[in-house]
């Protein structure tokens, strides 16, 4: 299985093997064995410096009868802290972004196979069932809400962005907005922090023309009611490469304050005819 796009760029973002997984641990691992080596070589620098300080606070270096003794001391040990740390501090700049991209791979494949479990059936209900299972810091005020609304969720489904967009569901802080009960601003306030959350339900395969048609959508609702979206949702059949391809715009969904966006496969369940 490969893991590289058409521009030579590790695809860390939306894959979810197994394969990938491990690869994420060899190369964090060889990069904290390589920040650990230079370590060791930092170790020793700073005991020589410790070293030569003394030597040289005692005086003994004096008795080498070398003019400017302080001056070429000061100079090799700068010379040499110098090479060591700068590769040391790359190493480390590496590390964190590695891991900060393996960490983001966990949280997306976790809330994705969430989502997926959560759903009995690719609706708008279970979607919105499921966001209460699988999203943290929005679950428990979503679900209480839920809850005290029993069936009348339709506040939720086929919100219409403008003339030309619609979501089959969204959540957002403009929930219930004649309610001012604690479960709904306790649901307001998580969603403010959060982000608004906006799913569509495609009947087939999800490919890239899909996801623009979506951020599009995504970006007028932003644009009318200046809400970030905290997750972008499509739900389809399968997922094409293309479409998995396109997730890796993180710059151009931060443009269109997009924070996270989402392709999950659910295959409809097809009717057992008796």
């Amino acid at each position: 299985m490969s893991n590289v796009n058409s521009n030579g760029n590790d695809n860390y973002d939306y894959a979810s093997s197994t394969i990938l997984t491990s690869k994420f641990g060899y190369t964090s691992a060889k990069l904290i064995h390589s920040v650990e080596k230079n370590l060791y070589i930092v170790l020793a620098v700073i005991l020589s410096i410790a070293t030569l300080s003394l030597l040289n606070t005692f005086g003994v270096l004096n008795h080498l009868y070398l003019e400017n003794v302080d001056y070429y001391v000061d100079l090799i040990l700068s010379v040499v802290l110098i090479t060591v740390v700068a590769p040391l501090v790359a190493l480390i700049l590496k590390s964190r972004n590695v891991l900060d991209k393996w960490n983001d791979m966990f949280e997306r494949n976790t809330i994705m196979t969430s989502l997926n479990i959560a759903m009995s059936d690719r609706t708008q209900y279970e979607a919105l069932k499921a966001l209460s299972y699988s999203i943290g810091e929005i679950g428990e005020p979503l679900q209480a809400y839920i809850d005290s609304r029993k069936t009348d969720l339709s506040e939720f489904f086929d919100v219409k962005v403008s003339d030309d967009y619609r979501f089959d569901v969204l959540v957002d802080k403009n929930v219930a907005t004649d309610d001012n009960s604690a479960i709904v601003n306790n649901l307001r306030n998580n969603l403010r922090d959060y982000g608004s959350i906006a799913v569509r339900i495609v009947e087939g395969v999800i490919d890239k023309k899909t996801v623009e048609l979506f951020v599009q959508a995504l970006s007028a609702y932003v644009t009318s009611t200046n809400n970030e979206i905290g997750l972008g949702l499509v739900i389809g059949d399968e997922v094409t490469r293309d479409a998995q391809d396109f997730l890796t715009k993180k710059s151009y969904f931060k443009k269109k304050r997009v924070n996270n966006l989402l392709l999950i496969e659910k295959p409809s369940i097809p009717s057992i005819q008796k």
